[in-house]
């Protein structure tokens, strides 16, 4: 097969770029340092926005274990004011969640039985040299491979030093919760995350938690016993918004925002994670990754179906998604800080803003839709 085309990265951006592709009778060729099974092994969390599962329904079909979000409800601690987002505002599920490798896994197989992908794993990339009509690839096996046009799709290696922020994760039951609700919880620390993750437990609901906090108050507690951990979570979540059970084994991970500026460079491209690695709140990353991959895929087959060199796509790539980007880097980027001040006029800004969104239902509809689409031109 002749790959016109190289991603690397064989995550389910890449894998969902590949596939896309596919569609549009383009070949490529994904390269993934990962063996498969290391790659599904993963039990990360994520969460699928509602224009992410329309995007993907014509490649796959996502496994009965994902968990539909009916509800989310938006709040800040020690505040008045909610924000309620839910069928009112957008009939059917507003998204869903899923973990890493059950998502990975039929992306994977939908690409081996596609005659227009090939995958290599595990395969490392260790340089990459541009030339006017072509890429050539080094591999950390000696080989070296040619392509019109390379897609990083792998995510940016974390910065150095101690980050400001991490995010600790773990899985929760929960009683209070309806099913399918989640939950976004702005405190002063950091914004704490509540999302519905599989089958209804015994007593109470499972759920999985990322809450964002300084690394210093992390280790803490890392390594708090399971119930000094369960109080000062119950504290930061209020009693409203649910009463915790049970908690499992706590990990963490830090949290670099990366962003390149410049998301193409002659025949390189940069999409998901290897151009912006964002803050988890409201939980856009692969949402915006997964766009990123559509608008790419529908500018490369557009241009090779015309018969041009598949490069002439990237400035309509980037300047497409130049809007939607930023109003989702936007959004990510401010609003942990906005919520983490103690400054009297914001947090009276908070409430306010908290409140009319909440009771104009246009305003929270658009809301919605930022969140579930992206801005769409």
């Amino acid at each position: 097969m002749d790959a016109r085309l190289l991603i690397v990265g064989g995550g389910p951006v890449g894998l969902a770029l590949a596939l896309m592709l596919a569609r549009g009778r383009v070949a490529s060729e994904v390269l993934d340092a990962r063996t498969l099974s290391a790659a599904t092994a993963d039990r990360r969390l994520l969460a699928l926005s509602r224009g992410t599962l329309e995007l993907l329904s014509p490649l796959v079909n996502l496994p009965a274990v994902a968990t539909p979000i009916r509800r989310v409800v938006v709040t800040s601690a020690g505040e008045f004011g909610r924000v309620v987002l839910g069928p009112e505002d957008m009939p059917g599920p507003l998204g869903l969640t899923l973990r890493y490798g059950d998502l990975l896994a039929p992306l994977a197989a939908a690409c081996e039985a596609s005659p227009f992908v090939r995958v290599r794993r595990p395969c490392r990339v260790t340089a990459v040299s541009q030339r006017p009509a072509d890429v050539t690839v080094q591999l950390d096996d000696g080989n070296e491979l040619l392509a019109r046009l390379l897609v990083h799709a792998e995510g940016t290696a974390h910065a150095e030093g101690v980050p400001e922020q991490v995010a600790v994760v773990t899985d929760l039951v929960v009683d209070g919760p309806a099913e399918g609700e989640a939950f976004e919880r702005f405190t002063r620390e950091g914004p704490l995350a509540l999302l519905p993750a599989g089958a209804t437990a015994a007593a109470g609901r499972n759920m999985a938690l990322v809450w964002c906090m300084p690394a210093v108050a992390a280790e803490r507690r890392l390594r708090l016993d399971d119930a000094g951990f369960v109080a000062e979570l119950q504290q930061a979540l209020g009693v409203r918004n649910g009463r915790i059970l049970r908690t499992r084994p706590r990990t963490s991970y830090p949290l670099h925002q990366q962003v390149r500026d410049t998301v193409c460079e002659h025949r390189v491209v940069w999409i998901g994670n290897a151009a912006q690695t964002l803050h988890p709140v409201a939980g856009q990353g692969l949402n915006l990754g997964m766009r990123d991959a559509a608008q790419l895929a529908h500018e490369i087959a557009r241009t090779v179906a015309a018969g041009a060199d598949p490069s002439i796509a990237l400035a309509d790539y980037q300047r497409k998604r130049r809007i939607d980007r930023a109003a989702i880097l936007g959004l990510t980027q401010r609003a942990p800080g906005l919520f983490a001040t103690r400054a009297a006029p914001v947090a009276a800004g908070r409430v306010l803003a908290l409140g009319l969104l909440n009771a104009v239902p246009d305003l929270r509809r658009q809301f919605a839709r930022l969140l579930m689409f992206g801005v769409r031109l």
